[in-house]
């Protein structure tokens, strides 16, 4: 009986822990890649108004990757357009690995998940729609030319939170 109560108290808990952690104030969303992994072509995300309507957002880029990924660092484009008007673009480098070649993102699995920061205080403009690009921008040491394509990244997300 009181075994029972313990499972049934500690599912209680973990319901409530994933209830009070869902946010409508958030927005987070993931794109899968098909197995030739982050192209060169932008990833669109059109992000609703309501996420973005008021008072100052913090950006993040997820990243996914799995054990066939190549490189210990990532260089990404990552651009926002309000209607048709770019109103920023950054050239972003994170680390992927630790020096020991293990990879730094969370999970269980061989896919990992990297939570990259990318803006902190983002007030969007009123200008609509708002649409988030995000782009890789890899290239080998010594050549001109990017990498056409990354293997190993399974997926590419954005977060915006209050």
């Amino acid at each position: 009986m009181k075994r029972a109560l313990k499972n049934i108290a500690s599912v209680y808990f973990i319901l409530i822990g994933l209830v009070s952690c869902d946010s409508d104030n958030g927005f987070t969303k993931h794109k899968s890649l098909s197995k030739m992994g982050l192209s060169q072509e932008p990833i669109i995300f059109d992000i609703p108004d309501k996420v973005i309507d008021s008072g100052f957002k913090n950006l993040f880029i997820r990243l996914r990757n799995d054990n066939t990924y190549p490189y210990s660092n990532i260089f990404l484009i990552a651009s926002i357009i309000a209607g048709e008007e770019l109103i920023t673009q950054d050239t972003l480098e994170y680390a992927m690995a630790n020096p020991d070649g293990s990879w730094i993102g969370k999970g269980f699995t061989q896919v990992k998940e990297s939570k990259l920061w990318w803006k902190e205080k983002m007030v969007f403009p009123k200008i609509r729609p708002i649409s988030i690009s995000i782009s890789q921008a890899v290239r080998n040491n010594g050549k001109a030319y990017g990498v056409s394509s990354l293997k190993g990244i399974v997926s590419v997300g954005l977060s915006i939170e209050d």
